[in-house]
């Protein structure tokens, strides 16, 4: 089951993302940040630098215009994710990331970088040609590159636990992301958080559901 998302919508996601994930990050001290987040062995402050590099590396989507048809959706680009990371050590995962964190002289510092780079995303994603992207190898409609980006900003905005309230426009995305990917309608008292946090493994399905558990998580 596929997930085309339109331009407009997936801008309205992405945005709203950029801005959550902001506003989450600015709501904690130096000292929280260096706190755990949801990922298992990442801290806060691993999270904020895990978004820097992403932001750098969707920079680059959003100029590589081409003209050639898609080959993935805001969904299907997920099971190429995890296909291309299946070989990857998650300890080497780990400590890799930890260095890159170790390379900022404190938390403030990485938080200054991340809304440096965010202002340069956003008015990227502000100018963006209804186009196709060439973006790690697949082509993307504009509105599901978006998509895809405005998930990854909502999980890593829950993944920081703060008390800052995730954006419906993403978090609605995000849902639809993992109805797609399970190939069936998530049940409806799930809240639309705990569907994302069980939908990439944050939380387990609950005991007593109807839905099978073996099925997730369906996005990393």
């Amino acid at each position: 089951m596929g997930l085309s998302v339109s331009q407009d919508s997936g801008r309205r996601g992405c945005v709203d993302s950029i801005r959550g994930l902001l506003a989450a990050v600015e709501s904690f001290d130096e000292m929280d940040l260096l706190g755990p987040s949801r990922c298992p062995g990442w801290t806060r402050l691993d999270v904020v630098v895990h978004v820097v590099a992403g932001w750098h590396e969707m920079l680059g989507g959003l100029v590589s215009v081409v003209d050639a048809a898609p080959t993935v959706d805001a969904a299907s680009y997920w099971n190429a994710f995890q296909d291309a990371a299946a070989d990857e050590d998650p300890v080497l995962v780990l400590m890799a990331q930890r260095r890159r964190t170790a390379a900022y002289a404190r938390p403030s510092s990485a938080t200054a970088h991340l809304h440096d780079v965010a202002e340069a995303v956003l008015r990227g994603v502000d100018v963006l040609s209804g186009k196709p992207l060439l973006w790690q190898g697949l082509v993307f409609e504009p509105g599901d590159f978006l998509t895809a980006w405005a998930v990854e900003h909502v999980v890593h905005q829950l993944d920081l636990m703060s008390d800052v309230a995730a954006p419906a426009s993403a978090l609605d995305l995000a849902r639809a992301t993992v109805e797609s990917l399970a190939g069936e309608p998530l049940p409806a008292d799930w809240t639309v958080e705990d569907a994302v946090l069980i939908g990439t493994g944050r939380l387990p399905v609950p005991e007593g559901s109807d839905t099978d558990a073996a099925r997730y998580p369906v996005l990393g």
